[in-house]
């Protein structure tokens, strides 16, 4: 639900959850105060020669009118100028016609009580600077305001120098209305882009760690399943290898619940060259031979190491769900300009009335969840989230079908530039060829 909008003369205080800083508050606090302090100073001003006229004895006709039309014009101008609006820049067909009313009334005031009376029409002219919207129409404004305040002071015989007073207060009163009106627009606009940013951020936070939770634990559970199932085929005949598969999945699950931890505090990011050693155990649990190809010695950018390592877990994971595979192969590729990581299986492939595993370009939010698709996939978990975090990058995700049965997946980044290598041999890996 949007914020309560802010108010039309100033930028006022936002009931419920706000987006605001304590920097902002008192910015607000400050704007009500002057704007109080404005209204005061105006209605003073106003009835001032009003009140004046009142202690003159006998009242004349010209003297009622000046004081009545005083009056009325207050009440006029604390609707059209000092009023506050749901929204700066955005009027109501009722203040388009009371401005014109305002400014007649002020025009009067000012030909019958002269000087003493400039204030109404400085005020009127303030009126109309404060609906006129940027360009032709403030210029406009401006300039009829002030012709029709020398043009009574002209008419009046007031003098060169009365006439050019009135032109400057009408002027100077239109103008700085004009932009405080500005200013409040791009105010509530700066607060309105603020807090759709907030929402945005929080959208995405929560986008983040669904599917870094889904990630994390579809392979824990999966290899938790595994254990479990393991080692309830083999208790009643081989207890030792029972109770080692059990500690297993003790070891498991802590580590999951501490991976889960990290993963919502945002400690933790999953790293290539440890993935590639878990992946090799979990399919070997599973009963599939592994076989992985990669440097010997590499450095990548965290992002794309992050994102590889990913890759890895998420396909290892659906050839153990799903593929029921003897033999896998994951190979990373890595060369001056592009990193990648693809998995292949021997497996079932994709099953029966799964989505055609292709994902490939940036923006890209689909993909056949693993080799069996059985369920529809969901945006921002399995391979829909990968193929996210990879066209975050610039890279892209693809998966399908091989050529001789089987399901692969290769996700493919770019590269800044090449990087210095590090050695990070694990045990069991074989080096790529050259």
């Amino acid at each position: 639900m949007r914020h309560a909008q802010a108010s039309r003369s100033e930028p006022g205080p936002e009931p419920g959850p706000s987006v605001g800083d304590d920097l902002d508050t008192g910015v607000t606090g400050l704007l009500r105060y002057r704007r109080l302090v404005i209204r005061v100073l105006l209605v003073i001003f106003l009835l001032l020669p009003a009140v004046t006229l009142l202690r003159s004895h006998p009242l004349t006709g010209r003297d009622v009118f000046l004081i009545l039309g005083t009056v009325a014009f207050v009440v006029l101008a604390d609707r059209t100028v000092l009023v506050q609006m749901p929204e700066p820049g955005r009027y109501e067909r009722w203040q388009w016609a009371l401005v014109p009313v305002v400014f007649a009334l002020g025009a009067v005031l000012f030909a019958v009580g002269h000087m003493a009376w400039i204030t109404p029409l400085a005020v009127a002219s303030a009126a109309v600077g404060r609906i006129t919207p940027d360009g032709r129409p403030t210029v406009l404004g401006l300039v009829g305001c002030t012709g029709i305040a020398v043009a009574i002071s002209a008419a009046t015989g007031l003098g060169y120098g009365n006439t050019t007073v009135a032109g400057a207060v009408v002027a100077l009163g239109n103008l700085l209305a004009h932009s405080a009106e500005r200013r409040n627009v791009l105010m509530y606009r700066l607060r309105e882009t603020r807090a759709e940013l907030a929402r945005a951020a929080v959208a995405e936070e929560r986008l983040r760690i669904s599917r870094d939770l889904h990630d994390l634990l579809g392979h824990s559970l999966s290899l938790i399943t595994l254990k479990a199932e393991l080692a309830g085929r083999v208790i009643g005949t081989d207890p030792e290898r029972a109770a080692r598969e059990i500690a297993e999945l003790e070891t498991v699950a802590r580590r999951s619940l501490s991976e889960v931890r990290q993963a919502v505090t945002s400690y933790r990011q999953p790293s290539l060259a440890a993935e590639l050693v878990s992946s090799r155990r979990i399919l070997a649990s599973a009963g599939t031979e592994c076989q992985i190809r990669a440097p010997g010695a590499y450095s990548l950018p965290p992002a794309v190491d992050a994102l590889l390592a990913w890759t890895v877990r998420e396909g290892a994971t659906n050839i153990v769900r799903h593929a029921a595979a003897k033999h896998a192969e994951i190979v990373i590729e890595l060369t001056d300009t592009t990193a990648s990581a693809c998995l292949s299986d021997d497996g079932a492939g994709p099953g029966k009335g799964s989505i055609p595993g292709i994902v490939d370009g940036p923006g890209a939010s689909t993909a056949a969840e693993g080799a069996g698709g059985d369920a529809a996939p969901v945006a921002g978990s399995g391979l829909a989230g990968l193929a996210e975090r990879a066209a975050r990058l610039g890279g892209t995700l693809s998966a399908g079908a091989g050529e001789r049965g089987g399901f692969w997946l290769r996700a493919s980044v770019p590269l800044a530039g090449p990087a210095p290598a590090k050695a990070v041999n694990e045990p069991g890996r074989e080096r790529a060829p050259s």
